[in-house]
């Protein structure tokens, strides 16, 4: 009997051992080849709480200041003006072949502030910022005042409704070549490597702050793309403009107007002679905006002054000596001082 008790337990231990042999699975589970190569733990994802220390918040009202747009003239292939070459104005939101690119057509851009915050923000005519042809939008920091860009705040798509600092880079010009010769007027053919020098990029690691510089879209109807810059890097002082390229988004040939001469560049104005596009497309770009300084209106790329049409003709009410000009697309012309109007307001810039 006992020699019985014997033989079953050895067979029942012979049992247990078989099935925790290695390469024992249950049936159902697959298994890899012996060959294969375990993937290694990977660690957990950052969260923003784990990079950033500050973040924007939601941005004060700004008043916008317009840009010319095209819709208006987009079943015609054309640009209605605004694309003034020589003094680095684009309004390119349109392919080679001229077909109408709202998502690139700038239509306003205004600062705001807080505490902490600049919040720059750019209306679309499109309100896709994730078109397909991939969008690039920029701010352009100038922060000697010179009209020479020092900085380059680049987004780049996919974009999200919320805070996002992951796509956002700065990039600086080193050797003062982002307008060409000149900042007055297009160099070209100029040749120079415009914003040269990344130095801020969350994403690759670069920069000692990662809260320099966020975006986000659809913020509000004239915030179709929001900036949010610290103000502790900008400063108090500055000038600055906006940019959409869908087109060569090569940075390296910042302005586009010196690296390409009008005639290679080509025109989305019909009366210019060199329309249509060729080498310079879907792009769009503003002046510049003075921020914290009282411009003198004589700064290369400044925005004009945004004044209400004259009904006079002749010398300006109250302006001794100061002749005016008409405004363009106006029912009944109105008039403004200095040099040229954008209907339905008087935009004048010296002459």
């Amino acid at each position: 009997m006992k020699r019985k008790i014997y033989f079953i337990l050895a067979i029942l231990m012979l049992i247990l051992q078989a099935c925790n042999m290695p390469g024992t699975q249950p049936e159902t589970e697959e298994l890899l080849p012996a060959s294969a190569e375990q993937p290694s733990p990977q660690p957990p994802a950052e969260t923003p709480t784990s990079i950033h220390q500050t973040f924007p918040v939601s941005a004060p009202a700004s008043k916008p200041y317009p840009d010319v747009t095209s819709i208006d003239t987009a079943p015609e292939k054309r640009a209605p003006y605004g694309d003034s070459y020589d003094i680095n104005r684009l309004e390119r939101p349109f392919s080679q072949d001229m077909t109408y690119l709202p998502d690139i057509d700038i239509a306003a851009f205004s600062i705001s502030e807080d505490a902490d915050w600049y919040y720059i923000s750019i209306g679309m005519v499109g309100k896709d910022p994730n078109n397909s042809i991939g969008i690039n939008f920029g701010v352009e920091i100038d922060k000697n005042l010179d009209s020479f860009g020092d900085y380059l705040i680049l987004a780049q798509p996919p974009y999200s409704q919320e805070w996002s600092a992951s796509n956002v880079q700065i990039y600086q010009d080193t050797n003062r070549d982002t307008a060409g010769a000149s900042p007055s007027k297009s160099d070209a053919p100029f040749s120079g490597n415009g914003f040269d020098t990344l130095i801020y990029s969350v994403s690759q690691n670069v920069g000692d702050d990662p809260d320099v510089a966020w975006v986000r879209i659809n913020a509000g109807e004239y915030a179709t793309v929001q900036f949010a810059i610290k103000k502790s890097w900008a400063g108090s002082a500055f000038m600055y403009s906006v940019i959409a390229d869908g087109g060569l988004k090569d940075i390296s040939k910042l302005d586009y107007v010196d690296a390409f001469t009008q005639q290679e560049a080509g025109s989305p104005v019909r009366s210019n002679s060199y329309y249509p596009l060729q080498a310079l497309f879907a792009v769009d770009n503003t002046c510049f905006q003075a921020f914290g300084f009282t411009p003198s209106g004589f700064e290369p790329k400044i925005c004009p002054e945004i004044v209400q049409p004259f009904i006079a003709e002749g010398p300006i009410p109250n302006t001794p000596g100061v002749d005016a000009c008409t405004a363009i697309g106006s029912p009944n012309p109105g008039n403004c001082p200095w040099g040229w109007s954008d209907w339905p307001y008087c935009v004048c810039t010296p002459g």
